[in-house]
């Protein structure tokens, strides 16, 4: 099976598998399939560069499996931080369907649908703040609330030759995985803001009323370079451009070797983001304390296939 390093190392993995021959003794009309399961352990599970795990360790378990017509399917399953998807159980699952065609060493091109559930996680943020009333009573006035899921659905089309991949993903949820006024603002500026500090930025953010960032648009390619045969060179290069925020705007970059022994994958990655506006990666835990989610840094992984 193929080291896939597809959108997040989930979205396209679907569509990175590779489909089962169909032998020659077999019976024409029966059409083969592949199925194949992965375990993997990561310091630290990111997508598009940015920490899911706030900065440790995750797990997750891949199921794909591909029919020699191009339809392919997904399941995963992994771990994520409550601190970054609060009331949920610490778990998101990925199911795809998709199709794809061509081949390994020429033109390839494929479509797909993929959907992320976060069981259980939501967050409740104000849609906008009662600046003067807040002023004068001393207590938080707002506008509006909204309880803000998680989930997100996607379109994801991809063309690739050779050794690279390009993919373009749009996100046709309501938000992109829960990015909106509501949770964005309130999380990032409104504390301080409340606390007496400079309630500039958080005016600026809710200012514009309550946006969504359904309609974002995502953009990768993947570059996988075989230095002998057990060990391979991957590179990643994204860029997002996220609806009715730009300061979400950024390129997300992947650089790295996976050397494969004993049937389990071993990776070495340098893995970072850089958005636009960094206030957004800087994420406040229940204990007051902050880490920045997007901060380059070296991932090491073991997978293994079974």
């Amino acid at each position: 099976m193929r080291i896939c390093t597809l959108m997040a190392a989930l979205l396209a993995a679907a569509l990175c598998t590779p489909v089962l021959a169909a032998s020659a003794a077999a019976d024409e009309a029966t059409q083969s399939y592949s199925l194949n399961f992965e375990l993997k352990y990561q310091t630290d599970r990111r997508t598009r560069g940015v920490s899911d795990t706030y900065n440790d360790a995750g797990a997750e378990f891949t199921v794909t499996a591909a029919h020699e017509s191009g339809a392919l399917a997904l399941l995963q399953i992994g771990s994520v931080s409550k601190t970054l998807f609060p009331n949920g159980n610490g778990m998101t699952i990925l199911g795809a369907l998709g199709y794809r065609n061509g081949t390994a060493n020429g033109w390839r091109y494929g479509v797909g649908l993929a959907q992320e559930w976060f069981p259980g996680a939501s967050a409740d943020a104000p849609t906008g703040v009662d600046w003067m009333t807040t002023a004068m009573t001393g207590e938080p006035t707002f506008t509006g609330m909204a309880n803000t899921s998680f989930d997100t659905r996607y379109l994801l089309l991809e063309l690739g030759y050779g050794m690279l991949d390009a993919r373009y993903l749009y996100v046709l949820s309501q938000d992109f995985r829960g990015n909106n006024t509501a949770t964005l603002c309130a999380s990032t500026y409104l504390p301080m803001a409340l606390m007496g500090g400079d309630a500039e930025p958080a005016m600026r953010c809710f200012g514009d009323g309550m946006r969504h960032t359904g309609g974002s648009q995502l953009l990768d390619l993947d570059l996988r370079v075989p230095l002998n045969g057990q060990t391979k060179l991957i590179a990643h290069l994204g860029y997002q451009q996220v609806a009715n925020f730009s300061d979400l705007d950024g390129w997300d970059y992947r650089l790295g070797l996976v050397h494969t022994r004993w049937g389990t994958d071993f990776s070495i990655e340098w893995v970072g983001a850089q958005l636009k506006n960094r206030d957004f990666a800087n994420v406040t835990d229940t204990d007051a304390s902050q880490r920045r989610v997007d901060a380059p840094r070296i991932v090491l992984g073991v997978a293994k296939r079974f």
